[in-house]
């Protein structure tokens, strides 16, 4: 059983290896996994046989298109959210108050990962997977102001053409929107505080929490934005924001190091 577990330990470090250097040799496999030669070969011909890996003429070994399937029920906002994890633990042992980041899904923002069942503080009752608005939450105002161009059209471009609502109304108010983004770009941050967000209060928001929130950002590219919830009543937004926006940006460019964006299918 051992020697099964080892074998397919050495299998999954070669597909990394692969992936790091797709048409290696042999030898240069060897050096990139610490495995022999003679084992690298046997984990091959299984691999080429499988159809994952191709053998070319030159004797280098590819990754095949095959490879894709494996990670087909590994949705993006997953990966991100397992290499943000570990920051977030440490941000919320720093700053006490529960830590989250959420990802665009379907016109709003998801959890996919919150640090509340950590924090001594009983903010809510956000878990994981909770959707939230993405026109009047911070979290939602700091990817929209920071996502792709293209992405940002289409989502206003949606509420637009909704029948009416906090939402439409909102996107369809487009210099008071225009205005909100553009000041977000610039200072590089969004807060929210109780259930009021650019001056208009939201009955159906939490009215008891408040939030200061940064886009992850790869490439120039918003990928995600997190945030830290604290007692609205326990801090104004400037003491918050004193107290909390630097080791809140320091968290984000830390998880974007990590992240690499994957390259498109074709």
């Amino acid at each position: 059983m051992q020697d099964e577990g080892r074998g397919t330990i050495r299998a999954l470090n070669l597909i990394r290896a692969l992936n790091i250097e797709n048409g290696a040799s042999v030898s240069r496999l060897s050096v990139l996994t610490g495995t022999s030669r003679q084992a690298l070969y046997r984990i091959l011909n299984v691999l080429v046989q499988e159809g994952y890996v191709s053998r070319r003429e030159d004797g280098r070994f590819v990754l095949t298109g095959l490879v894709r399937s494996l990670s087909d029920g590994f949705k993006d906002e997953y990966w991100i959210g397992e290499i943000a994890a570990p920051e977030l633990e440490k941000l919320q042992k720093k700053v006490v108050w529960p830590t989250e980041i959420a990802t665009c899904h379907n016109f709003s923002m998801r959890l996919i990962h919150t640090t509340r069942r950590h924090s001594p503080f009983v903010i809510d009752y956000g878990n994981v997977g909770v959707s939230v608005p993405i026109l009047r939450t911070a979290l939602g105002i700091a990817y929209l102001a920071h996502c792709a161009p293209s992405e940002r059209t289409t989502i206003l471009r949606y509420f637009q053409e909704q029948p009416p609502s906090p939402d439409s109304d909102l996107a369809r108010n487009r210099a008071k929107m225009s205005r909100t983004l553009s000041v977000t770009r610039k200072r590089g941050y969004a807060t929210r505080h109780r259930n009021t967000m650019a001056g208009e209060t939201y009955p159906d928001i939490i009215d008891t929490n408040a939030t200061i929130a940064v886009p992850i950002i790869v490439k120039g590219i918003a990928v995600a934005s997190m945030a830290i919830t604290y007692i609205a009543s326990a801090m104004t937004t400037t003491a918050a924001l004193e107290r909390h926006l630097p080791d809140l940006l320091a968290s984000a460019q830390a998880i974007a190091k990590r992240v690499r964006p994957r390259p498109a299918d074709g």
